[in-house]
């Protein structure tokens, strides 16, 4: 397993900058948590109302906990900017790795992708709706397009030239969510003065859905709950700049997920007990953009602690943004290294340790995607839709691989496990996506027009369509027989999976079997 002959003499390696608390700002910032469900609660109100959005939320918490153990078991055996095709690879029968991980890669990359303009667009109508509600403002849509293209500019010359910045902004990410949750919760106990009763939070169920099934209903409605866990797999893509990454990385996913599933179980009972009205909520000329600004702007009356309170939520999508532009960027120079894709993607920059043209490459199509919301917004937003679908798809079809075959004939496994238990948690994740990916599949509402039309079937179809294409016109005959996992600094526990005679400039990129069974004696002592 090598990878295509460097004969260029660039760099191909990253430097281990980050550390664990730079991974879990990473991971915490890309799932959002009580931010993402505040930016996509009105789903949840049409479906379930209060019952989808609090019980909902225990069931996706302890499935998102499953994925989570899944997916830190092969961050820790094999650490690789590349995420989840490496592991398909690995835990794909021979004959098949190469397909496996192709397909792998791109539902992966377009989930990063797309996640990231999304994000983009969250900040600029969120934006648009603290204008809105402290004056008359119509929210045009090409002004939105206008704060997409400033977002998408930062978060290029950031993760170009501003790598210390990222892991600085990371590290403030994790004390600002943290902090603002706190300050929500407390403004909305103190200012809201009609609350609703127990009744209403835990067992009131609203079927505004238009399906006659109030399961499907159900379903449907945990939206909110699924968007505000959003990626898992952000962090993995940044291994290869962290130290002790096959430690840190599956620390910073578990933590991510379990911190995130706990602490926003109170903000969530708050807020419903809270919410006010709900139609007038969904009725005001930011319900659909915003509606945690309308929310706080009832409850407090105040246009400046409605905007204050929510900007939280919007620094934090602006985050989410850098780090999965980042992330989407690392996917395609680690497998670019792979030869699928030209070697100028491969390069890492002398100066700035990054790979500068993966970061470049996104502008053009992020650019091209966000037009499309000044002249249809259905269209957009419909494209949008496919985000998490493809996050889940591409969790599920490696631990599907390990459950079905990786767990019986391939035996490497990181520092980080959960031991026996594993394949009954693999088996649970893996139910669980595949009961999302159906579930998110559907309209949100009936009956279904253009408008509410859930279009993350076509997005996941066009990708396979596109990774066909480019697998058959160029990478075919180039990508190699099988990913290889970058260690670098022996972070590998997983001797067997790396290539001892591959070098890099003449240089062993990893130690020697013997080496390594030293170092890890001495770990173990």
């Amino acid at each position: 397993m090598s990878h295509v002959p460097v004969e260029d003499g660039q760099e191909r390696n990253l430097k281990r900058n980050f550390t664990m608390w730079t991974a879990l700002g990473i991971a915490l910032c890309a799932s959002g948590a009580w931010e993402g469900w505040i930016a996509s609660i009105a789903q949840g109100l049409l479906g379930g109302g209060p019952v989808a959005l609090f019980w909902g939320w225990i069931f996706v918490a302890v499935g998102i906990a499953c994925e989570a153990c899944s997916l830190a078991e092969m961050a820790s055996a094999w650490p690789s900017a590349g995420g989840q095709y490496v592991w398909a690879a690995e835990l794909a029968p021979p004959s098949m790795k190469r397909i496996i991980s192709w397909y792998t890669f791109w539902i992966s990359f377009a989930g990063l992708w797309i996640g990231a303009v999304s994000s983009g667009m969250g900040v600029a109508v969120q934006l648009q709706s603290y204008v809105a509600v402290t004056r008359e403002y119509d929210m045009t849509r090409w002004h939105a397009f206008l704060i997409c293209m400033v977002c998408f500019v930062i978060w290029v010359v950031v993760n170009i030239v501003g790598l210390r910045a990222v892991h600085l902004l990371n590290d403030t990410f994790m004390y600002i969510h943290v902090a603002g949750l706190i300050a929500v919760i407390a403004t909305l106990l103190a200012c809201t003065k009609d609350k609703h009763d127990a009744h209403y939070v835990f067992l009131e169920f609203d079927n505004l859905t238009g399906y006659s099934s109030n399961g499907v209903a159900w379903c449907i409605g945990l939206l909110p709950s699924l968007y505000a866990f959003f990626s898992l797999d952000t962090a993995t893509h940044y291994s290869e700049e962290v130290k002790d990454a096959n430690k840190a990385v599956p620390r910073a996913i578990m933590i991510q997920a379990c911190l995130n599933g706990i602490m926003t179980l109170p903000f969530i009972i708050v807020v419903l007990f809270c919410i006010g009205d709900v139609e007038s909520v969904l009725g005001s000329q930011i319900g659909f953009t915003s509606p945690f600004t309308q929310v706080i702007l009832n409850s407090t009356g105040s246009p400046a602690a409605a905007v204050i309170l929510n900007l939280v939520s919007t620094y934090i999508a602006f985050g989410a943004g850098l780090d999965l532009w980042g992330a989407a960027a690392r996917a395609l120079w680690s497998i670019a290294r792979d030869g699928a894709l030209p070697q100028a993607f491969a390069r890492v920059h002398p100066k700035y340790a990054v790979p500068v043209w993966p970061i470049v490459a996104l502008l053009p199509p992020s650019i091209i995607l966000t037009m499309i919301y000044i002249w249809n917004s259905t269209a957009f937003y419909g494209i949008m839709s496919g985000v998490l679908v493809s996050f889940q798809l591409s969790y599920a079809i490696p631990i599907a691989l390990r459950v079905f075959y990786g767990r019986w004939r391939v035996k490497t496994m990181g520092p980080w496990t959960v031991g026996r238990v594993g394949i009954f948690i693999d088996i649970y994740a893996l139910c669980f996506c595949i009961f999302m990916i159906i579930f998110m599949s559907f309209p949100s509402t009936k009956p279904i027009t253009a408008t509410n039309m859930n279009y993350s079937v076509v997005i996941v179809g066009g990708v396979f369509v596109f990774a066909t294409c480019v697998w058959f016109l160029y990478a075919r005959k180039r990508y190699q027989d099988s990913p290889l996992v970058h260690v670098g600094e022996a972070q590998t526990a997983s001797f067997p999976m790396v290539d001892p005679t591959f070098t890099r400039g003449g240089t062993h990129s990893s130690p020697s079997e013997k080496e390594y069974v030293g170092e890890e004696r001495k770990e173990m002592a």
